[in-house]
């Protein structure tokens, strides 16, 4: 009935709606005479007194909306033709004249000059200088060309300017036309001289006749020039400009009407002077006295006003403008409104949007339907919500709407009046309504980003501010876990009144009650993620015709068509959150963080004290009062920005007396990702997908933005956390509904001007089984970081954290540096060691990586083929195949007991599979290590009855039960890891592991007897330690764990260390001590023998004596010292597999590290390893002076040795042990701590990992392998590809020549194996150099060279002795030392003695010899010269024939091998053998026939002794003295090995069977 605006200006901040489309409708004057022209006296006009007509400057233009600005501008074109086809077809050219569709029209270049405000309706344009000169053509110039049109202006043989126009039928008909003998071809025509003409019928038609000076009069083309003039308010945009936005960028046969603004311009006649002076006196007389009434009248005519032109527009009136992304909150006051008015009833409200399009339904007098038509705007207003339009919501009190724009657009409010009850209260609806707007301007302010309004709201398209959101993304895989949101956005048809969210706005302590909005389980709303229309073609259609935004369509440029593939949107509103109090069911994350009047601090409480320094500044600041915090703000630490906490009472949508297939979002597990927040606000563009302001061929909606992003870090997961559903009585997974949700969202204050979200938790609180009641409280906190916060949550960019790490680094150097400093300037040394830092790092750091390398190479080709066995559908057929269920495996039978596939399974199945792949690389693995670490002996015959026993087997089983063992120990430590509570007792754990670490080394050595083998062992102990630090709370506990861990690591290689064996016999003898006294206080009988403590306290000072001043402890240390620098090198690359393998090992996932954080701890474990170096170098400087310890000599000595070995594997070598060295310490020594050592190493700890990794795959997948069909082809496949990566490795090692012995030809006669063939052609290849050098040691180890050694260096040998002598050695040797000793102090006697008596002593005389004598010396001579040249040929082949045990008391120190056979007799027998051998050696056939028939034993010094006793023992001479027995023992007991004494027996029995006979 009637309509009122309820607008109220005064309350609202916003301002009306102003249309600026520039319409021009008019030119007043409609002609003038060329400017500057001076009538002549013809005219009857003197030039002093010529009208304003004749002088005029300027014209008015007559239109709308024009606007004062400095911009305004007007602009002239002069029509030069036009023309259009007749009913006939014929081509009508108009010279001179425009239509009105300019696009027919050909116009001059464009004059343009700066227009004056009159009013809104007027604006006064200067006339522009344009001269159009007329290009009037004679007779005897025309052509066919210009013949073609109806009309043609020419001159007369006078010169006089006419118009010949052909004439019509009608005109033809009524005798007016004769046929023009200058223009023959023209036809029958008509020449025009006067200056106004009649329009044609047609002309009047077809609305092209100009109506000037009066109705159907036009003026003579031939005699004026037709000028456009167009309007401005901007200078860019003008009135003629035509503006159309089509339906759709698609070519279609429906014809749906487009968005169109048609253009408007004035046009003016402007009369040519030439023309003017070529009137004759005939013709002046009349045209004279037209032009000057046409003037006067125009004038008259022009300064009218004209109501249809210029008065106000009321279809205007009541708009507001609604760009992208404004909410509006309308509050409308009826609280004044009679009680009788029902709403509905009598009286409706109505929103009206631009822009829209909906059809209506046109019916004729008999209301029968006829057809749809589309309305362009929409007629019909938008729905309103349920909430408000409820009967039950009292309406007569405050009444809030918020309407939300996702597009450009202008909406008007009305209350219309549907009964005529309601007429005389329209008074009390006026200025009723206040509009508030807000718009986002606090996520991001960048002045300088700006972008155009559209073209449907402003006609000018308008420049304005740049509004930056942070957009929700919900991605389809979310709903795999999660049902859908109830608050889906609507799409398409939906939004066909307008792309607004309209919801119901009343505050918490409104009693009325609260409406839910119904929600149908549709078709469309289950197939969301599909396409609703038949085809991409008319999904764009329709995408165009609403500017819808969330779709997935995109353009394929190959190909030209559309695709439609939606997996994600962008949402400017949090999800699943909705009918809520003051926002119902879209809250729109900016306008719920950017209120100034709701937004509030912490409440006071411990960790937000009343005196809290952000209480004195405003939650939401100023932003000349904003500070950010910068990556080197370490100082300033806490920034000034936004903090916001606000609460809302919101409605489960949902039904909790039902459920869902899947849980709901109040149902989700901890860790699941309800949705995801674009960490950077995105633009209008970003969100649109879209090029501009309107619609476009490549538009994608926001999912285009979302393809474009590469890497996930971009996306904020927001994560669930409902552990306060623990502490409900009974199970809490299904209908148990939490009564307060906090959405905590922590963000990065960049700079200024600009925001980062860093991290977004959903927390479920305070839990019931109520079903009645649907009330929960939700709770929102955006607050921003500090410094350490920040650092912690990765926000920095990584050239930060580089820096980070460098400074941590530093540091650790730093505090080495100064340790060493202190201990330099403290140390008791009197020739305190150098600190050689380049030497050091030469020493130690070249041998682990290239071991570790070499390692990791195997190990990279082995994982990379079981990566590729079960996961390798994503390399081969990620688009055909995207979830591998066509992968290898993965079509048969899960579990043998499946009847068919589970999809659902396959996941967990992939993921066991992986762990079984990884535990049988380990068990793979310790079996070849085992072998290279324990080398296989071969059995070298016995002596006598005793057989020879290998300790080989029992050895690799002994390690590889320990690896094992450790392997599972390791898998509860990591296990005990994904506890949720151990990154609170981080520091306790670290602890722990450190003291159970010692522990677990002092079993590990006494169980393993070798260093060599418990090392790896160990290593991978404290790999594993490290690799449980990153379950720290954050990434700053994990760094502070590494500081902490760097100062144990100190006080335990400098202190623990050296000191723990001290510690622990402290601990016996204190033990030992206190049993000693308890026995003392005991009777006799019951105290025992107490002889024995004695003896064990002896024992242990003993053991503390050979401790001091041995290499024992340095090799201990640097053994440790070796495990870590392996650890420490290793620990990237178990990261990195942790990483490639993070589905399956889950391991990220439980120490809540996302993928794109990882990478901060890989960098950080790179970064820190040449500071790590650096500090090392300086503590093993600081071993030196602290404990007096050799280690860079013995460094040197272990790489002079590894260069010097005589093997390509150092660990085959037998003749290299050291048996001064501690049994359990020989072997890592042997090594020398190479980079065979590291690689071997690198492949046990590696073997021990995988072992953990592996279980822990499959326990996390919950895999029973024995039940796996795939479990043996598995199996089967990693042990081929590690058995052909082994042996290709070692033929490419061979070829390259890895580990080639650089001194090879030395020890020529190794090559010869004892068991092999005879290799003749070896011969050859030898070279005599090779034999000098053999020959020149062997004269170094010589008597004579030894006695001439001692000779000359008796001085500095004396000075050596305290050192060589230690009380290990004296302890471990003493029958050989005192033996020595007496023969020493026997010889100083004999010395003595000689010296005193020498002038006494007789003087022998060399005897003279006979032939036999000197015949008996030749044989001997070269008897023992053969003798001695066989045996030194086979000495290096009885030397590699000792066993690691004496063959009869199992003892390991001072071994000895003997040979079953002498050389004499080997000699005898070679000969018989070999006759041609009997005067020449043939040292190749010597050699083979030795290693064929020799058999050989180990025997210790002590056996040797035992057995040489005996042997006096059993010697009795009745005939020799004392004396002579004396020296008979001590000729026992010297060292005679078998070759020694078979030559001494045998050269005594030939001389006395020579002498005898």
């Amino acid at each position: 009935v009637q309509k009122v605006l309820p607008f109220n200006r005064h309350t609202s901040n916003v301002e009306m709606w102003k249309n600026d489309t520039v319409e021009v409708t008019r030119a007043c004057p409609s002609y003038i005479v060329q400017p500057g022209w001076t009538p002549k006296p013809s005219y009857g006009v003197r030039a002093e007194e010529t009208p304003d007509e004749w002088t005029r400057e300027s014209i008015t233009i007559v239109g709308r909306n024009f606007r004062n600005s400095t911009a305004l501008t007007c602009r002239y074109r002069t029509c030069l033709s036009s023309g259009w086809k007749n009913d006939k077809g014929d081509e009508i050219a108009l010279p001179e004249r425009c239509f009105s569709d300019l696009t027919t029209s050909h116009l001059s270049e464009a004059e343009t000059r700066a227009g004056t405000f009159i009013s809104e309706s007027r604006v006064s344009c200067p006339l522009p200088n344009i001269v159009h000169d007329k290009l009037l053509k004679s007779v005897n110039e025309t052509n066919a060309e210009e013949l073609s049109s109806q009309s043609l202006c020419v001159r007369d043989d006078e010169g006089g300017p006419f118009l010949l126009q052909k004439c019509s039928d009608i005109e033809i008909a009524s005798g007016q036309c004769s046929r023009d003998d200058t223009v023959p071809e023209l036809g029958l025509g008509r020449r025009i001289y006067s200056l106004f003409l009649t329009c044609s019928h047609e002309e009047v038609s077809r609305g092209l006749c100009a109506n000037v000076p009066s109705p159907s009069l036009k003026l003579n083309p031939c005699f004026t020039s037709q000028v456009l003039v167009d309007v401005s308010n901007n200078g860019d945009k003008f009135s003629s400009d035509k503006t159309t936005i089509p339906y759709s960028l698609i070519d279609s046969d429906r014809d749906l009407p487009a968005f169109k603004l048609p253009p408007t311009y004035a046009t003016y006649y402007v009369v040519d002077d030439h023309v003017l002076d070529a009137f004759e006196s005939q013709n002046n007389a009349i045209n004279r006295k037209q032009l000057i009434s046409s003037f006067e009248s125009d004038e008259a005519q022009c300064n009218l006003i004209s109501s249809h032109e210029e008065e106000h527009r009321l279809d205007s009136d009541g708009w507001v403008e609604a760009s992208y992304m404004n909410q509006f909150h309308l509050s409308f006051d009826w609280r004044l409104l009679p009680k009788h008015l029902v709403y509905d009833d009598h009286f409706r409200l109505a929103i009206h949007i631009v822009p829209s399009r909906c059809n209506e339904s046109k019916c004729n007098d008999s209301t029968r339907h006829i057809r749809h038509e589309e309305n362009i705007p929409c007629l019909q207003p938008v729905q309103l919500p349920v909430w408000f339009t409820d009967a039950s919501i009292d309406k007569n009190q405050f009444m809030n709407i918020t309407l939300l724009s996702l597009d450009d657009a202008r909406f008007r409010v009305e209350v219309q009046l549907t009964h005529g009850l309601a007429l005389p209260f329209a008074d009390f609806f006026e200025r009723t309504m206040t509009v508030i707007r807000e718009q986002p301007q606090r996520a991001k302010t960048d002045l300088s980003a700006s972008r155009t309004l559209s073209p449907l709201i402003s006609w000018e398209e308008r420049t304005v501010e740049m509004p930056w959101i942070f957009g929700i993304r919900y991605d389809e895989s979310y709903s795999h876990s999660t049902s859908l949101p109830m608050n889906l956005p609507p799409r398409w048809k939906s939004f066909e009144r307008g792309r607004v969210l309209i919801g119901m706005n009343t505050t918490h302590q409104n009693t009325a009650p609260t409406i839910k909005d119904k929600y149908e389980d549709t078709e469309e709303r289950k197939d969301f993620w599909s396409n609703p229309y038949q085809s991409e073609v008319i999904a764009k259609e329709q995408t165009d015709l609403y500017f819808e935004t969330f779709h997935g369509l995109s353009f394929d440029q190959s190909t030209g068509s559309y695709d439609f593939d939606l997996n994600s949107l962008i949402l400017p509103y949090l999800p699943f959150f909705s009918n809520c109090r003051e926002f119902d069911s879209y809250i729109p994350l900016w306008a719920l963080v950017e209120s100034s009047t709701e937004c509030k601090l912490p409440r006071v409480s411990s960790q937000y004290p009343d005196t809290w320094w952000r209480r004195d500044v405003q939650p939401l600041p100023h932003q000349d009062d904003v500070e950010a915090i910068g990556p080197s703000d370490f100082i300033s630490f806490y920034p000034v920005a936004d903090w916001c906490e606000r609460k809302l009472h919101c409605s489960f949508e949902e039904s909790l007396t039902s459920t869902d297939v899947t849980p709901r979002w109040f149902e989700a597990d901890s860790g699941s990702t309800l949705f995801s927040i674009l960490r950077d606000p995105i633009d209008f563009y970003q969100y649109t997908g879209r090029d501009s302001a309107t619609v476009g061929a490549n538009d994608g909606g926001g999912q285009r933005f979302l393809d474009t992003v590469t890497t996930l870090e971009t996306f904020i997961p927001a994560k669930v956390s409902r552990s306060p559903a623990f502490n409900v009585v009974g199970d809490c997974a299904a209908s148990c509904f939490p009564r307060r949700v906090t959405v905590d969202i922590s963000y990065y204050q960049v700079d200024v001007h600009s925001k980062r979200v860093v991290q977004v938790n959903v927390i479920y609180d305070k839990f019931d089984k109520d079903s009645t009641n649907d009330e929960y409280e939700l709770q929102f906190k955006f607050y921003p970081l500090n410094y350490q916060e920040l650092v912690t949550k990765f926000a920095f960019t990584r050239g930060l954290f580089l820096m980070l790490f460098s400074y941590i680094g530093v540091g650790t150097v730093i505090v080495a540096m100064i340790y060493w400093a202190v201990l330099r300037l403290t140390t008791s040394l009197e020739n305190p060691p150098p600190l050689k830092i380049l030497g050091y790092l030469w020493l130690t750091f070249p041998p682990a990586l290239g071991g570790l390398l070499l390692g990791l190479i195997p190990i990279s080709l082995v994982t990379a083929a079981s990566f590729y066995l079960v996961n390798g559908y994503t390399f081969d057929t990620s688009e055909s195949d995207p979830d591998g269920r066509r992968w290898l495996f993965a079509t048969t039978k899960l579990q043998y007991s499946d009847v068919a596939i589970d999809p659902d399974l396959l996941h967990l199945t992939r993921q066991g599979r992986t762990g079984l792949a990884f535990l049988t690389m380990a068990i793979a693995s310790l079996y070849f290590t085992t072998k290279l670490l324990v080398p296989k002996k071969k059995l070298n015959g016995d002596h006598g009855d005793a057989k020879p026993i290998t300790t080989s087997t029992w050895k690799r089983s002994n390690l590889l039960v320990s690896s094992i063992l450790m392997g599972l120990f390791l898998v509860g430590i990591v296990e005990w890891s994904f506890w949720e509570s151990f990154g609170t007792y981080i520091w306790e754990a670290i602890i722990l592991m450190k003291f159970l670490g010692i522990l677990i080394g002092q079993v590990m050595d006494n169980q393993l007897g070798e260093a060599l083998l418990s090392a790896p062992v160990m290593t991978a102990f404290g790999l594993v330690q490290a690799v449980v630090t990153m379950s720290a709370n954050d990434f700053m506990d994990f760094l502070l764990s590494y500081i902490v861990g760097f100062g144990f690591l100190i006080l335990e290689r400098m202190y623990i260390g050296p000191l723990l064996s001290n510690i622990l016999n402290w601990s016996y003898n204190v033990f030992s001590a206190m049993i000693h006294s308890v026995r003392k206080l005991l009777p006799p009988i019951l105290s025992g023998d107490q002889n024995d403590s004695t003896s064990n306290s002896e024992d242990s000072e003993t053991v503390h004596e050979e401790n001091e001043e041995t290499l024992e402890p340095l090799l201990g240390s640097y053994t440790s010292y070796s495990c870590d620098v392996l650890s420490l090198l290793y620990f990237p690359f178990i990261m990195v597999v942790i990483m490639i393998f993070r589905e399956e090992a889950e391991m990220m996932k439980l120490y809540n590290i996302k993928e794109s954080d990882m990478e901060y701890y890989l960098l950080f474990a790179l970064v820190i390893i040449p500071f790590q170096i650096a500090a090392d170098i300086f503590m093993q400087n600081s071993l030196e002076l602290l404990h007096g310890w050799k280690t860079f000599e013995y460094l040197e000595y272990c790489r002079a040795r590894f260069l010097q070995r005589e093997m390509w594997w150092k660990g085959l070598e037998t003749n290299t042990l050291d048996e001064c060295i501690e049994n359990s310490l020989r072997s890592v020594d042997q090594l020398c701590f190479s980079s065979q050592y590291y690689m071997l190493s690198t492949l046990h700890v590696n073997a021990i990992v995988y072992l953990v990794l592996g279980i822990v795959m499959m326990a996390r997948a919950k895999y029973n392998a024995f039940g796996d069909p795939a479990m043996s082809s598995i199996i089967m496949i990693i042990l081929l590809c590690t058995i052909v990566v082994k042996l290709v490795l070692t033929r490419i090692a061979t070829i390259v020549g890895l580990w080639s012995i650089r001194h090879e030809k030395r020890r020529w006669h190794d090559k010869i194996h004892a068991d092999g063939e005879p290799q003749l052609d070896q011969w050859s290849h030898e070279q005599s150099t090779g034999h000098d050098e053999y020959k020149l040691e062997g004269r170094m180890t010589s008597d004579a060279f030894r006695y001439k050694f001692l000779r000359y260096n008796r001085s500095w040998i004396i000075e050596q002795l305290p050192n060589m002598l230690t009380p290990r050695m004296t302890q471990r040797s003493r029958p050989y030392i005192m033996n020595q000793l007496a023969r020493i102090l026997g010889s100083i006697d004999a010395d003595v003695s000689s010296d005193s008596e020498a002038d006494d002593a007789p003087d022998f005389d060399v005897p003279a010899m006979n032939a036999s004598t000197r015949a008996m010396i030749r044989m001997w001579y070269g008897e023992a010269g053969r003798l001695l040249r066989l045996s030194g040929l086979v000495e290096p082949i009885i030397q590699q024939s000792r066993d690691d045990v004496c063959q009869f008391c199992l003892g390991r120190g001072s071994l000895r091998v003997e040979t079953c056979f002498s050389v004499e007799e080997m000699n005898r027998q070679f000969i018989v053998e070999y006759p041609e051998c009997k005067d020449d050696i043939d040292q190749v056939q010597w050699k083979m026939f030795w290693q064929s028939t020799q058999k050989y034993s180990t025997v210790c010094m002590e056996c040797l002794q035992k057995r040489a006793k005996e042997k006096y023992e059993g010697i009795i001479d009745d005939d020799r003295s004392s004396d002579d027995a004396d020296s008979l023992g001590d000729l026992v007991t010297s060292e005679l090995d078998s070759v020694k004494s078979t030559i001494l027996s045998t050269w005594y029995s030939q001389a006395r069977a020579s002498l005898n006979g």
